[in-house]
């Protein structure tokens, strides 16, 4: 018998200000029964996506926050799992990277593009998982607007206190709205990084070589990768950014997915870059009265907090994370047992790059179970890998869904199964009233199309060849 709801046992509240309460910690081999397991394996059973996105990867803690917005606010729980693990990406910048071995470095940047219909939460999910950095940013802001008017009432009486008061700089996380060199701008006053927040991706899109014909699609090919930049202007300005960070999130509809493979995205490498969030069978969004419970999102403020704190440094200065011996075997023998070959030469691109974004995974889920769960940040140990794989399968299907979406189909598989089936039914030549028999034929009673429906089909001279008059052939 099925697990409901209702028979989950409740546990005491997490304690306000502290996300370590009993409830969070791993009770598998304590003999003990976890709310949230049970409450996670009730999901399972509802679930109708034969690809959900894997939930238990995440620390307890987390897991309590995304079945809290689940239930409550009627988010995807892969809208919220995708958000949450980029805003912990962009709270943590690049502070931290995983060194695999010498010379070869991963930072944790994610570009992430959550998909859906219009009306499933994906905006309202967004502004869920990035309000913690969305506050961050707000207070940086007053602080810079003091900031500003103290610089102008330092500046306004002489020309030597002007060059003694530096002027303010505006600290940030997200950017939105921008050319490609304010973007560049912001980063260099930014040096921990940026992450790209849109709304809608397909305007971040159509902004490509809006503002020159550089090509911006390859530069956001060399800041995934973290390639330094170097912008050297007539004007005598020079910008170099030695390790660069930007991530990037934001929704898009599902009938704006065409729009991503344009322009050669589709075979430069940038579609491979993309992680598609994209659930297969959405529910509508119903409105319920239960009362959120505020400790919870208020432990989920704590966690994002943490990341930003743990990774402020005046130096900047990025810390090098190492993989355990153990976690670094089992990612190799994982990586080294991957297809050699594959059925179009697209899958073989989007696994190796998602192989890359199994070590960042990695990185950001350990530096999370650290915030969350007194684990070590030190190194990212098998647990944390093992999750970055099962991340990289969610993702995996999700993009070759979109690839197989996105590739321009043949004529025929454009039509309605109706269409396809009358086709299908008509012999290679016929006439007309032959041809009004056969797909006019009565289904329960009732003509499955009109008479004047199928003179219209006929009309397509992409399926049918008209011979002589009342006589037709067809051509697929």
């Amino acid at each position: 018998m099925g697990l409901t709801k209702k028979e989950v046992p409740s546990t005491p509240k997490s304690e306000k200000d502290n996300v370590f309460g009993l409830q969070h910690k791993d009770t598998k081999n304590e003999g003990t029964i976890d709310k949230i397991d049970l409450e996670l394996d009730y999901l399972k059973q509802k679930e109708t996506n034969s690809n959900p996105f894997p939930v238990e990867i995440f620390p307890k803690a987390i897991q309590e926050i995304i079945i809290e917005a689940n239930d409550k606010y009627q988010f995807p729980l892969d809208y919220l799992g995708a958000g949450i693990l980029s805003a912990a990406s962009t709270a943590i910048g690049n502070s931290h990277k995983v060194i695999v071995k010498y010379g070869w470095e991963e930072k944790i940047n994610l570009y992430t593009v959550i998909v859906g219909r219009p009306g499933d939460t994906k905006s309202q999910a967004l502004i869920f998982c990035y309000k913690p950095i969305h506050e961050n940013d707000s207070r940086l802001f007053q602080e810079y607007l003091q900031q500003q008017k103290e610089y102008e009432q330092n500046t306004q009486d002489t020309t030597e206190n002007k060059s003694r008061v530096l002027k303010p700089i505006l600290r940030k996380h997200l950017i939105s709205d921008f050319t490609p060199e304010a973007l560049i701008q912001s980063h260099y006053n930014n040096p921990k990084g940026l992450c790209i927040y849109v709304d809608e991706l397909n305007g971040w899109l159509k902004n490509f070589n809006r503002y020159n014909n550089s090509g911006e699609a390859e530069t956001y090919l060399s800041l995934w990768s973290g390639t330094t930049i170097s912008i050297d202007r007539a004007s005598g300005k020079s910008i170099r950014i030695e390790d660069p960070f930007i991530g990037v999130i934001g929704g898009t509809q599902i009938g704006v997915l065409k729009e991503f493979s344009k322009a050669g995205r589709s075979v430069n490498g940038f579609m491979d870059r993309l992680l598609f969030v994209y659930p297969e069978h959405p529910t509508t969004l119903k409105w319920n009265l239960e009362d959120v419970d505020e400790t919870i999102i208020h432990n989920y403020s704590n966690i994002i907090s943490n990341l930003i704190n743990i990774s402020n440094d005046e130096n900047h200065e990025t810390k090098i994370v190492p993989i355990e011996n153990k976690a670094k075997q089992h990612l190799f023998n994982w990586q080294n047992n991957r297809p050699e070959t594959y059925l179009f030469d697209y899958e073989r691109s989007i696994d190796i790059k998602l192989q890359q974004y199994v070590i960042r995974f990695a990185l950001i889920l350990q530096l999370l179970y650290s915030t969350t769960d007194l684990k070590s940040k030190s190194s990212v140990g098998i647990k944390a890998i093992k999750s970055g794989i099962k991340l990289f399968k969610y993702y995996y299907t999700n993009a070759v869904r979109v690839r197989n979406e996105t590739i321009q189909k043949n004529y025929f598989e454009t039509l309605t199964e109706l269409q396809k089936n009358i086709l299908n039914e008509l012999p290679k030549k016929f006439t007309t009233s032959k041809g009004v028999s056969i797909a006019c034929k009565k289904i329960k009673g009732k003509p499955r199309i009109s008479d004047r429906q199928f003179k219209t089909y006929l009309t397509d001279r992409k399926l049918f060849k008209r011979i002589s008059r009342g006589k037709y052939e067809k051509i697929l």
